[in-house]
C-alpha cells in the first residue's frame, strides 16, 4: 500500500532529484514484495516446488496483455500514461493482498534462524555469479527499448519484442518440472549462463528486426529457465529453518543489488559508449558469472570424486 502512494508522487514533478528520492522510497516499500511472494509461494507449494514455474507462469501472461496493449497505447497518448496504469495497478495489488491466505503466511516466518548460513562458500558464490548474471541484464531491462527506439523501430515493434520474449519464457515456466527431472540445476545453471553470454553478443552484432525478435526467445533460458533453477538452487542450499532468509537473500542480491548496479553501470555507459556496446558489456559479465560458476562446479565435483 505504502508502494502505490509513494507512487503518486510521481505525477507531482520531473525535477530529476525529486524523481530519484521517490524511486528511492518506492523501492525501499516495493522490492521486498519479490522476496516475500518467492517464499510464499514455495511454502503453499511444499513438497511441488518444482512446479513452481506453473504458478509463476501467470505473471508472464500478464505482462504480454500488457505490453501489447500498452505499445498501441503510447503510440497514441503521452508516455505519461504509464505512470497512471502502473498507479492503478499498485492499487489493485493493495486490495487484492488482503485476500491472501492468512495461515499459509504463518509459514513464512522462518527469518529467524542462523544468517550465517548463508555465508558458506558455495552459497557465497552461487550469489555472486546471480548477481553478475542480472547485472548483465541491465542493459535490456533499462535499454532494450531505448535501443530499439534509437533504431527507427515504432512502440508497437518494442511492445511485440517484449511480448515474444515472455510467451517463450511461459512455456519453460509450464514445463519446469519435466526440465528438471531430467537436468541438474547445476547443468541448467551453465546453460543459461551460456545462452547468455550468445544472446546479448548477437545483439551488440544486429540491426536486422528480424535477427532481433530472433534472439527474444532466449529469454526462455537467460531469464526463465535461470530463475526457476535459481530459486530451487537456493532452496537446496539454505537449512530448513532460513529457507525464507534464502528466498530473500537471492532475491536481494540478483534482483536488488544485481539489476540496481546494471541499471546504475549502463546508464553511466550509454551516453559515453552508445546501446550497441552495452550489450557487449552485458556478454562479458554473464561470461564471468558462467565461468566462475562452471569452475566452481567442476571443483565441488572433482573433490567430491577425489574424497571416493
Amino acid at each position: 500500500m505504502f508502494a502505490a502512494v509513494i507512487w503518486c508522487l510521481y505525477l507531482t514533478t520531473s525535477e530529476f532529484l525529486l524523481m530519484l528520492v521517490i524511486t528511492v522510497a518506492h523501492g525501499i516499500f516495493f522490492a521486498p514484495l519479490i522476496s516475500f511472494l518467492e517464499a510464499f509461494s514455495l511454502d503453499v507449494l511444499g513438497r511441488d516446488r518444482q512446479s513452481y514455474g506453473k504458478l509463476r507462469a501467470w505473471g508472464s501472461v500478464s505482462f504480454i496483455l500488457v505490453v501489447l496493449l500498452l505499445g498501441n497505447l503510447i503510440d497514441v497518448f503521452n508516455i505519461r500514461l504509464v505512470l497512471i496504469l502502473i498507479l492503478v495497478g499498485s492499487t489493485l495489488q493493495s486490495i487484492a493482498a488482503m485476500w491472501l491466505p492468512r495461515a499459509a503466511a504463518s509459514k513464512t516466518s522462518s527469518f529467524a534462524g542462523q544468517p550465517g548460513t548463508l555465508l558458506r562458500l558455495h552459497t557465497f558464490v552461487f550469489l555472486l555469479c546471480g548477481f553478475l548474471m542480472l547485472a548483465s541484464h541491465g542493459a535490456y531491462y533499462g535499454f532494450f527499448s531505448i535501443h530499439l527506439e534509437t533504431l527507427g523501430f515504432s512502440k508497437t515493434f518494442i511492445g511485440i519484442s517484449w511480448a515474444l520474449a515472455s510467451a517463450v519464457e511461459i512455456l519453460v515456466m509450464i514445463f519446469s518440472g519435466r526440465l528438471f527431472r531430467r537436468f541438474s540445476l547445476d547443468a541448467v545453471l551453465i546453460f543459461s549462463f551460456a545462452v547468455a553470454v550468445f544472446r546479448w553478443m548477437a545483439l551488440f552484432l544486429v540491426h536486422s528486426p528480424h535477427l532481433i525478435l530472433l534472439t527474444q526467445p532466449l529469454h526462455a533460458v537467460t531469464y526463465a529457465a535461470f530463475h526457476m533453477a535459481s530459486i530451487l538452487y537456493i532452496d537446496k542450499l539454505s537449512p530448513d529453518q532460513n529457507k525464507t532468509l534464502g528466498q530473500a537473500a537471492n532475491n536481494a542480491v540478483q534482483y536488488g543489488l544485481g539489476l540496481m548496479i546494471g541499471f546504475l553501470l549502463n546508464g553511466y555507459l550509454y551516453g559515453r559508449i552508445g546501446s550497441f556496446a552495452l550489450f557487449a558489456v552485458s556478454s562479458v559479465l554473464a561470461l564471468a558469472g558462467g565461468l566462475i560458476f562452471g569452475g566452481f562446479v567442476w571443483h565441488l565435483r572433482r573433490s567430491s570424486a577425489g574424497a571416493r
